[in-house]
């Protein structure tokens, strides 16, 4: 064995590896005794890995089982079967360097976890979170269907510590693993995809970190590639920096698809494009699939300085077709889960658990699948009751969730007790950039110190675009893409394919972008603030006491095929509930969104 030799017990934590190595003991599989001596190659760090190496060797140097012997072990306790990932690269994609050898799995029988006694996480589970953990305990796959502050987490923790076969938890979101690991047992590895795609791909590139999560912007790769200005038609000019942000994000789209070539529908439709004519996208397209796939080839190249990045080196360890190693998976937040993470769990042995809010999907516009809506399973459980707010504010959640379709209305905590109305918020909530712009100005004059969840790079970036272009300079901000002048934005806001930039068009002509730059400067850090403003994007997976939301949501018309029952965009529709149930005891709505959900 040598360092290109496939790790299937990677993403293992220490405590996963003592308890594979205790099953293969028992089995006499030394297949999988070698495995795990490689894998304590790579665990020199750990202060307990020479003793789990000594028997390990010990295990090994031990007469091999007799038949009989063999099938008196079997009666106590199952073997442990080969965790060993399979890859299956299409031949239309650039193969994972270097070529690791075939390998074969067999598949496992999967039988439900072992039942140990209940209070073993000290939490006392609801009727709804006992049905998930007799749901658990059958050993099937299961969707679990939590509404907002329904105690999601707890409910994991509470599966977690039922049973003693070993788990991995996966979110998307470092900060949500972070805040989720304290109440889950040793015998469930804590981690984001990335983090166990980085660990199984970083030896093919000698754990070079430059490359694999390194970075380049536009400018820097149309330099790289001596893009010139290319005309597409008479009304479309692309400078190179335009051309070259439209390679990068081309890449990026297929990078978290579960496609495994590039794809036209992988090509993005930003800005000017939208109102280009079918002729010009398609010539638009056939040029970014040419130019994403050169960079492409040169992103995973082992021998090439071009970055992979962090969707990069996930999509080649999706392209290799990996096996976890765990007896059970439990997915967080599947409501926004990327293609390329879905494609990859589709193909585990280990018993599957989705969890998330089929109603807090809010960024589908990004790519994102709604698992909870798309996935089958064996069962399906709901938690209905939410602990964080009380009644008045579940009762206004309610109502946005039966227009959305929703047959169980959400409860409130009986515990809490929240109203609708005025308030002194602690948080602000906009549907869009340009709004909480707004709320930062009048914080800002009313003697506030606001603070702006997510930072305000974002805003600060749009801005800078609109000193470029009232420069004469292209940018590579999405929203301007293919645009030369500000002029061109201005017009283009004032249609009907660009109605979604009015606002901020409108905010930067009142006000002027240096008066906004100055006053993003003007916000400070979160523990110094007495008002947060956000997005109600930026706010998913947050809460506050208090909470205003401005009067832009419900803003977007549904499309012909999104219109439900209630003619209202359904998109819209989930972003106002995330938004509003991120109140624990005091809400304030306008008047136009109370009277649009039917109050």
């Amino acid at each position: 064995m040598n360092a290109t030799t496939p790790r299937p017990f990677v993403s293992c934590s220490f405590e996963q590896l003592e308890n594979h190595f205790k099953k293969a003991k028992k089995a006499g599989d030394t297949a999988v005794l070698r495995d795990l001596q490689h894998e304590l190659t790579f665990r020199h760090k750990n202060r307990h890995t020479p003793g789990l190496a000594a028997q390990v060797v010990e295990a090994l140097s031990s007469p091999p089982l007799t038949n009989r012997a063999r099938a008196a072990k079997a009666k106590q306790s199952p073997a442990l079967e080969k965790l060993k990932p399979t890859v299956r690269i299409s031949a239309s994609a650039t193969p994972l360097p270097p070529s690791p050898t075939k390998r074969t799995t067999t598949a496992r029988t999967q039988k439900p976890p072992s039942p140990i006694p209940r209070g073993r996480a000290g939490l006392r589970p609801t009727e709804e979170q006992q049905q998930a953990l007799d749901a658990f305990a059958r050993g099937g796959s299961m969707k679990i269907n939590a509404y907002a502050g329904a105690g999601k987490t707890s409910t994991l923790k509470m599966l977690a510590n039922s049973t003693r076969h070993c788990g991995q938890y996966i979110a998307f979101n470092k900060a949500i693993v972070a805040d989720t690991q304290g109440g889950f047992p040793a015998n469930v590895d804590c981690s984001t995809l990335h983090s166990l795609a980085y660990r199984a791909i970083a030896p093919s590139y000698r754990g070079l970190t430059s490359k694999l999560t390194g970075k380049i912007n536009a400018n820097e790769l149309a330099q790289a590639f001596d893009l010139k200005q290319q005309a597409f038609g008479s009304d479309l000019i692309l400078a190179p920096r335009s051309q070259a942000f439209l390679f990068l994000d081309t890449v990026r789209r297929f990078a978290q698809s579960a496609e495994t070539a590039i794809l036209p529908e992988h090509v993005p439709s930003h800005g000017a494009l939208r109102a280009a004519s079918p002729a010009i996208v398609r010539t638009v397209q056939a040029y970014a699939i040419a130019g994403a796939q050169k960079l492409w080839d040169r992103m995973v190249s082992p021998t090439d300085l071009m970055p992979l990045g962090h969707d990069g080196y996930l999509k080649l360890w999706a392209l290799s077709r990996p096996l976890i190693g765990a007896d059970f998976i439990l997915l967080d937040e599947a409501q926004d889960t990327n293609p390329v993470v879905l494609g990859v769990l589709a193909d585990q042995e280990a018993q599957m658990v989705y969890v998330g809010d089929k109603y807090q999907q809010i960024y589908e516009w990004r790519g994102a699948v709604n698992a909870m809506d798309t996935i089958q399973t064996d069962a399906t459980v709901e938690l209905t009751m939410s602990f964080r707010f009380g009644q008045a504010i579940a009762d206004l959640a309610s109502k946005v969730l039966r227009q959305l379709g929703a047959t169980s209305p959400i409860q409130g905590n009986p515990k809490v007790r929240s109203h609708i109305g005025v308030v002194k918020p602690g948080a602000v909530l906009a549907r869009s950039n340009a709004s909480t712009m707004n709320a930062v100005i009048e914080a800002l004059n009313s003697g506030q110190a606001p603070h702006l969840v997510g930072g305000t790079n974002e805003l600060k970036a749009l801005l800078r675009g609109v000193v470029s272009l009232k420069a004469g300079q292209p940018c590579d901000v999405p929203d301007f893409f293919g645009f030369t002048t500000w002029a061109e934005v201005a017009e283009f806001a004032r249609s009907e394919e660009g109605a979604y930039l009015l606002t901020f068009v409108n905010l930067v002509e009142s006000l002027g972008e240096r008066r906004l730059l100055w006053a993003l400067g003007r916000t400070v850090d979160e523990n110094r603030a007495d008002l947060m403003i956000s997005t109600g994007h930026k706010a998913k997976g947050r809460e506050w006491k208090s909470v205003r939301l401005m009067d832009d949501f419900m803003r977007s018309k549904p499309t012909a095929l999104d219109r439900g029952n209630s003619g209202h965009d359904p998109a819209e529709l989930r972003l106002l509930y995330v938004a509003l149930t991120r109140a624990k005891i005091a809400l304030e709505a306008p008047a136009s969104i109370l009277s649009l959900i039917g109050t």
